[in-house]
């Protein structure tokens, strides 16, 4: 965990690699590589999210997170591997999965991830916010929908007003249920969230906040303070972590932070596989290794720290939670099972066949 170490500037965000020079040591041909990939993949970064980044350590992984990488210009990958165009209601909504879907609110965000899985979106010129009155005139007809993600872009990056009006507007729909934000300007723009935008969260009950968050540096005395205030809205936080290779692939790295989660009030959700998506393919980490780091970590933390490691499938097919098999052979009714020290333990499959009591919760006919 880090100390204050985020600044206030005049403008808070850098987009070009001009201004880089003051902060980050560059080789003419490291500031001709950012300049090269920047005009296919926009740069911008908080001054706050940049001085986190450890000048000493060239293989930084703040600085892998948000700092342009000639290799973003590999053609490996896919533009929509999830295929969100192809499942894309409106513009600003879409729907892959029954009973929800992502309203999208805009392509900014205060940090332009480098492994972003919407690259193709993210600083561009998407007019997505044009599509909202017919995303919000889809809502009210299909009574089907009971869930929304709110994401982007990023949400927290909206006026307080335009949060207050998507939030709002969204609550009032009776069959939405629940309401779901995905946000990483809590811990790379933490100033970016005022009072303002605190204001619309408390109105929204309840309302689940679904942190980003990647490297145990991430956790700063100014994000734990903004995590702080959102807990005092009522909102439920959870976070979700991308495994990237060279900045989190390691059970200790990972370990840390989310055991750091947890002392905040924040409970790991998913670690992600890396999406396929052109660009990020360095980023890459290989299954097997995902698979080990999750067998070390149930090991060694509390349940409570454990997220689920998921893929989501490339070609649209959705999200299947990935991890090592404890069950390694069955006889008869016995189940042989490996425990977390590598012993083998046996437990009885002599239950009697699961019968249906009708409570009607399935809507089944009796």
């Amino acid at each position: 965990m880090r100390g204050k170490e985020g600044k206030k500037d005049t403008l808070p965000f850098i987009f070009h690699v001009s201004d880089l020079k003051g902060h980050l040591a560059l080789s003419k041909r490291k500031i001709k590589e950012i300049n090269d990939t920047s005009r296919v993949y926009p740069l911008k970064v908080s001054y706050f999210y940049l001085n986190l980044i450890d000048k000493t350590n060239p293989e930084c992984p703040i600085k892998r997170q948000c700092i342009p990488d000639i290799k973003e210009l590999s053609h490996q990958g896919e533009v929509d591997p999830l295929i969100e165009d192809r499942h894309s209601i409106t513009p600003s909504f879409i729907k892959k999965y029954p009973g929800r879907g992502v309203f999208l609110t805009g392509a900014q965000c205060a940090v332009y991830c480098r492994f972003c899985n919407r690259k193709r979106l993210t600083g561009r010129d998407h007019d997505i916010k044009a599509s909202h009155k017919d995303t919000f005139a889809y809502l009210k007809k299909d009574a089907s929908i009971q869930e929304v993600i709110v994401s982007g872009g990023d949400p927290m990056m909206l006026s307080p007003e335009e949060l207050d009006h998507i939030l709002s507007n969204l609550f009032s729909i009776d069959h939405i249920k629940t309401i779901r934000i995905s946000s990483r300007v809590p811990l790379v723009y933490p100033e970016g969230i005022t009072d303002g935008h605190i204001n619309a969260i408390k109105k929204i009950n309840p309302l689940w906040f679904i942190i980003h968050i990647n490297h145990p540096r991430e956790i700063t005395d100014e994000f734990s303070e903004k995590i702080r205030i959102l807990r005092e809205t009522g909102c439920i936080l959870l976070g979700h972590t991308v495994l990237l290779r060279g900045v989190n692939d390691c059970p200790f790295i990972l370990a840390h932070l989310f055991q750091g989660l947890v002392m905040l009030g924040i409970k790991p959700y998913y670690l992600f596989q890396l999406d396929e998506v052109r660009g990020v393919m360095h980023f890459k980490v290989q299954v097997q290794r995902g698979i080990e780091i999750m067998k070390t970590l149930r090991r060694n933390i509390s349940g409570l720290a454990m997220p689920t490691y998921t893929i989501d499938i490339t070609g649209g097919s959705g999200k299947v939670p990935v991890d090592y098999n404890y069950i390694k052979r069955g006889s008869g009714d016995k189940i042989y099972i490996e425990d977390f020290k590598g012993r083998t333990g046996i437990y009885l499959d002599n239950g009697k066949k699961s019968i249906c009591n009708r409570c009607g919760v399935c809507n089944k006919k009796a």
